[in-house]
Formats: structure tokens, C-alpha cells, sequence
């Protein structure tokens, strides 16, 4: 516990997945547009819940594929002060700058399509210095995820697409 409180304070730690949402709706989806209005829900939204959903960063990003459990955790601090702390500022997403016409917020969880999910943060393994967010665009038959790399002062160092991450479901 002391490893990852280590040079962090509460008031310090960037809200990343406003971050990553900011650059989808700036850069990515202006790269890769969407034919419809693509949900997104007013809260932070923790993958974790999906029981089939497993956090990955593939090689467009890292140059290896790196897996939760192995070379990547969630970064616990972080999570835990947005599960515990429902008046966080943190919890609540800013969409004051969003293009209606292109997203369309909902209070809850969708699952209409297409709609959007971003991660918590996670790091390697005892390194707090980069953190990976996965962005993933579900649409009814398929998704696309978006890697991103934030540092911990909350810049945005890297993002891609990942081709192979688009999935068929039969």
C-alpha cells in the first residue's frame, strides 16, 4: 500500500478518464468517425463490472502485448477513491464541451448502440509513471478499442487503434 501512495496526494491525481474521453471526442473520433449519436454516461464507468472484459494494451501502443494480472494492475488508489467517494469531483464526467449532435449522454449504463466505455487507469506493475486507458466504441456486432498512455500529471503521451481488436459476435 505505501508503494502506490508513494508521491501521490489526493488532490494531485488527474482525472484520466476525462482525459482519454477528451481525446477520443477532440482527435479520435474526428480520425475515425461514427455514422450515429454514440451514448456515453454521465458518471465514470468501471469496466469491471463486464465479467468478460479483460484490460489489455496491445503492441500499437507499448510494442508488446501486456495483459491485467501479469505486467498490469488497476491503479487501486485511484479506483478506490472514485468507488468510495460518490461526491468526488472526479466521479462526474465534463461534458459541457461535447457535440450533441454526436453524443448523447444517458444517467446510467447502456446498452443501446453504439456506445462508449472508457477504463480505469492501470500501470505496470510497481511503475506509477505511465497510465494505460482503454476507450472502447461498442457497436452491435462489433467494438473498437482505443489504447491510450497518460503520465501521471495527466498528459497524453501516446494513443492508437488497434485493427485486430475489432470483433465479429455470432
Amino acid at each position: 500500500m505505501l508503494s502506490f501512495n508513494f508521491g501521490f496526494t489526493q488532490g494531485e491525481l488527474p482525472f484520466f478518464e476525462q482525459i482519454a474521453f477528451d481525446l477520443y471526442k477532440d482527435s479520435i473520433i474526428q480520425k475515425h468517425p461514427v455514422d450515429k449519436r454514440i451514448k456515453i454516461t454521465k458518471f465514470a464507468t468501471d469496466l469491471h463490472t463486464d465479467k468478460w472484459y479483460r484490460f489489455s494494451v496491445t503492441e500499437c501502443l507499448t510494442g508488446k502485448s501486456m495483459i491485467d494480472g501479469k505486467e498490469l494492475e488497476v491503479f487501486n488508489i485511484y479506483a478506490l477513491q472514485q468507488q468510495m467517494n460518490i461526491d468526488s469531483p472526479k466521479y462526474e464526467m465534463n461534458y459541457n464541451r461535447v457535440n450533441k449532435k454526436q453524443f448523447k449522454i444517458k444517467n446510467s449504463k447502456t446498452s443501446s448502440y453504439p456506445y462508449l466505455r472508457i477504463s480505469q487507469p492501470y500501470h505496470k506493475i510497481n511503475n506509477f509513471e505511465e497510465f494505460y486507458i482503454n476507450v472502447i466504441e461498442y457497436h452491435k456486432n462489433w467494438s473498437i478499442t482505443y489504447f491510450v498512455i497518460i503520465d501521471k500529471t495527466g498528459k497524453m503521451k501516446k494513443w492508437c487503434r488497434d485493427n485486430d481488436i475489432e470483433i465479429l459476435v455470432h
